[in-house]
């Protein structure tokens, strides 16, 4: 009779395990290209902030040093003085962290397809590029993804 009743318990718990263990159910979803998406997002942000042209402006001009250099670049597009606060306002009007910095490095690569900078300029502008969004006081503080030395298309 206590086998029966042993039998009858391990049974039980038996079934109640397997109930127990259908009712949890895991779902993943795989997506397809997640990188994908998150540039479909960011590049939707990056529109609504007029593709960051001030800060191509600002990173183009801000590696200028000398005097005559500056006068020139005053002369030509701007003061580097007007841009700089113009793209940490577009910057702040990309919602994800990760799409500014993503938004910063297609800045930059666009000014190495140009071909226009060079070596220490070009160091000059990969390193200015990197602290944007510290300079302009909103996170993330450094992108990362902005290697601060050579190209990286």
């Amino acid at each position: 009779m206590g086998k029966v009743i042993i039998f009858g318990a391990i049974c039980l718990a038996i079934l109640f395990m397997s109930v127990t263990a259908s009712s949890f159910r895991t779902t993943i979803t795989i997506s397809e290209n997640p990188k994908e998406q998150i540039s479909q997002s960011c590049q939707q942000q990056m529109q609504r902030a007029q593709n960051l042209r001030s800060c191509e402006e600002y990173l183009r001009q801000s590696h200028k040093f000398t005097e005559e250099e500056e006068i020139y670049m005053d002369q030509q597009s701007g003061d580097w003085r007007q841009s700089f606060p113009r793209c940490c306002e577009q910057l702040e009007e990309i919602q994800e962290e990760q799409c500014r910095c993503e938004g910063i490095k297609e800045v930059v690569q666009q000014e190495q397809k140009r071909g226009e900078l060079q070596g220490r300029e070009m160091r000059e502008v990969l390193k200015t590029a990197q602290s944007l969004p510290d300079l302009c006081r909103i996170a993330p503080h450094q992108c990362q993804n902005i290697p601060t030395g050579g190209t990286f298309f």
